[in-house]
């Protein structure tokens, strides 16, 4: 329950911590606002204090620039009005006017799943209508608020007109959300100065409105501790011994899956499955009742009706297992059946999990790589876990560990970041999340990570505006708090499944972008021109190569050829009788100092415009390989062989993607995917994250 706070207790509260804003006086009667513009000596600004009403200026309850004889008439006049319209009007509040200036809004939220949330951008009466505010997670400091001004339109208009005063927005900004700021250290839940002028002078707030809880609440958001989540969790990550409660011999039944997949994949350590109706299954002794597990199982997996589920989860308890996962659907809520335990529960609404170190999966062994690797994925989706590890194994990743955790009852997806963090085996992680609820942890914790983390959303709608009381609550609701905390965070973003797999790929095979200059090379100017477009969407550039690079490329010249990065030289002039030149081009760029990453194309359907099928294969194959060899030092090299999409050329590509992937080399379908992947893993660096650049 919470309730709005009388506009004069919001500035004094506000003064004392350094809020810069305007002084004002509450006055219940036209004389007593007589009394106090009279006082000021200049003219005033008149506003109504009504419980009812959040928007003085749209309900007509503002009257600026009063002289200060006038003020008992306008104050009477004001005050009548609005009692016509039923308005339990409080009073009013006197203030000197301002001068008019830039108009900026500062503003404070405890928004759902998110905590503690600061606000700044364009203010205004329309501010709503403006689009050009940002949102940060509490506490900010210093950097977080510059950062917050130059995000903003109206923020570089300040930083170009009046650069003097940005440092008084951002103390403004650290007063309300700042680790000693109002937002942190009051029991407000929402706050709002709306405008804050801005002039060459001077930074005040002239108006402000705030809501107050009425019981204590507490203001941190408490991140999950890595080391503690890490020994909590690894008995279901990793576990050395698994129950599978509700095994069954029905081939059709998650139960039976669950065993076979156990025994199929080579699971290294204690199968048991729990069944009093079999004394076998797929060659493995049961164990007849929950009852009847040996104490402390590291993981049990229950596929069992959602009605049997709590109390099964009681009775594992009691035995001291110490994780479960849920498969099933439609179970009660899970955190209150082991309340008091130390057992703790995945899902429910799930499909299972993957991890090649303890030979586990969650699809069919026949298509779960055996290959140890070091990208952990964590997904709500268990559509998604599956898509990202068949496709994943494809294209030649090597994971960690695959889970799908469903509705997260229990364990949290901050817990399972906390986890990666800790985890050694893990070096880069992808969450699929479909809502909000544990957003603060979540960034927060990310944002204290050097594991570069990527989040693919769901449903990407922040599940702030607790009440629209303020702008600042009405704008929460607004996708931007998302993407806010995660850029805060250093947390990427994307938008489909291909993105995904693309930067997953990039961050197994390059690990880190340490520097902003893409050199791009292959056969096809438009391809090249279109590349460099893409590249400036990262804040790539294709840096110009030195002298000496020049005269290492300068024999492959050729008619129609350009040698400037982008390099474009038609295909027929990348090889003759003795070989290809790919691989001396490639070494020649790679080798340049000013190069950070190398974008290698090849145009498939160009080299069948001049051979036949079977030579054609050939010189692809030597074309290729010939770049994987290419001697480049650390720099970063992502390949593109960007097929015609027949048949030939499609299964030409497949049968080189494990050549790539052993290489070394990151492969990729189109020059604008592959430049994407490279401005994503540069994305990551700049923000501090990295993975280790290696094979599974």
């Amino acid at each position: 329950m919470s309730h709005r706070l009388r506009e004069d207790v919001v500035r004094d509260l506000a003064i004392s911590y350094g809020v810069p804003a305007n002084a004002v006086t509450f006055a219940p009667s036209p004389d007593d606002a007589d009394e106090v513009a009279r006082q000021l000596g200049r003219p005033v600004a008149i506003k109504l204090v009504a419980d009812d009403v959040i928007h003085k200026s749209k309900a007509g309850g503002v009257l600026l620039g009063v002289e200060p004889g006038d003020v008992a008439l306008c104050t009477r006049t004001l005050l009548e009005s609005q009692r016509a319209k039923g308005i339990d009007v409080k009073g009013v509040t006197i203030e000197a006017m301002v001068d008019s200036g830039i108009e900026a809004v500062v503003g404070g939220l405890r928004a759902p799943g998110f905590g503690p949330v600061v606000m700044f951008g364009h203010g205004g009466v329309d501010v709503e209508t403006f689009d050009d505010v940002v949102f940060a997670l509490a506490p900010i400091d210093a950097d977080d608020a510059r950062t917050m001004v130059s995000s903003t339109r109206l923020g570089r208009v300040i930083e170009k007109r009046f650069s003097a005063r940005v440092d008084d927005v951002v103390d403004a900004l650290l007063a309300v959300g700042g680790a000693t700021g109002m937002l942190l250290n009051e029991q407000i839940t929402e706050v709002d100065f709306n405008p804050v002028v801005i002039t060459a002078d001077r930074v005040v707030a002239v108006d402000a409105r705030a809501t107050a809880l009425e019981a204590a609440d507490d203001h941190a958001v408490q991140v999950p501790d890595a080391a503690a989540v890490f020994e909590m969790l690894r008995p279901a990550i990793y576990p050395r011994s698994v129950a599978i409660v509700g095994a069954s011999a029905d081939e059709r039944k998650m139960g039976y899956r669950a065993v076979r997949s156990l025994v199929d994949f080579g699971y290294s350590g204690e199968i048991l499955p729990v069944s009093n109706k079999n004394e076998s299954l797929c060659g493995v002794a049961t164990v007849p009742t929950v009852d009847d597990l040996p104490d402390d199982v590291d993981r049990a997996v229950i596929a069992l009706p959602a009605a049997a589920v709590p109390a099964t989860l009681q009775a594992l308890a009691r035995r001291g297992t110490r994780t479960a996962h849920v498969y099933t659907a439609d179970t009660p809520p899970l955190a209150d059946v082991i309340v008091g335990s130390r057992l703790r529960v995945l899902g429910p609404n799930c499909i299972g999990h993957y991890t090649p170190y303890e030979k586990l999966t969650m699809i069919s062994p026949a298509a779960s790589s055996t290959q140890p690797g070091h990208l952990a994925v964590v997904s709500q989706s268990g559509t998604y876990a599956g898509d990202i590890l068949r496709r994943g194994t494809e294209l030649g990743l090597g994971f960690s560990f695959v889970s799908s955790v469903g509705n997260c009852d229990d364990v949290n997806p901050a817990e399972l970041l906390a986890f990666c963090q800790a985890d050694p085996r893990t070096e880069a992680v992808v969450f699929y999340l479909e809502d909000d609820r544990w957003a603060g942890q979540f960034f927060r914790l990310a944002r204290m990570m050097t594991k570069p983390v990527v989040l693919f959303k769901g449903g990407r709608t922040a599940a702030g505006g607790v009440a629209a009381a303020s702008h600042t609550g009405a704008l929460a609701s607004d996708p931007q708090l998302l993407a806010d905390a995660a850029r805060q965070a250093g947390v990427l973003l994307v938008e489909d499944l291909d993105r995904l797999l693309d930067v997953l790929t990039a961050l197994q095979f390059v690990g880190s972008v340490d520097g902003d200059n893409l050199a791009l090379l292959g056969s096809g100017g438009g391809v090249a021109v279109v590349g460099s477009d893409r590249a400036d969407r990262w804040a790539l550039r294709m840096a110009p190569f030195s002298t000496a690079t020049e005269e290492r490329l300068a024999p492959f010249h050729a008619p129609g050829s350009s040698l400037a990065n982008p390099i474009d030289i038609p295909i027929w002039s990348l090889f003759d009788d003795s070989g290809s030149y790919t691989g001396a081009i490639v070494s020649a760029v790679a080798d340049d100092s000013s190069i950070d990453a190398v974008c290698a194309f090849l145009d498939l359907g160009t080299v069948f415009d001049m051979k036949p099928v079977e030579p054609g294969n050939k010189l692809i194959w030597s074309l290729t390989q010939d770049i994987l060899a290419a001697r480049r030092g650390d720099t970063p090299l992502a390949l593109v062989l960007r097929s015609g999409f027949d048949a030939n050329q499609d299964d030409l590509v497949r049968q080189l993607r494990p050549v790539s992937a052993a290489a070394g080399v990151a492969l990729f379908d189109s020059v604008d995917r592959a430049i994407d992947a490279l401005g994503a893993v540069r994305w990551l660096t700049r923000h501090g994250k990295t993975a280790g650049s290696r094979q599974p």
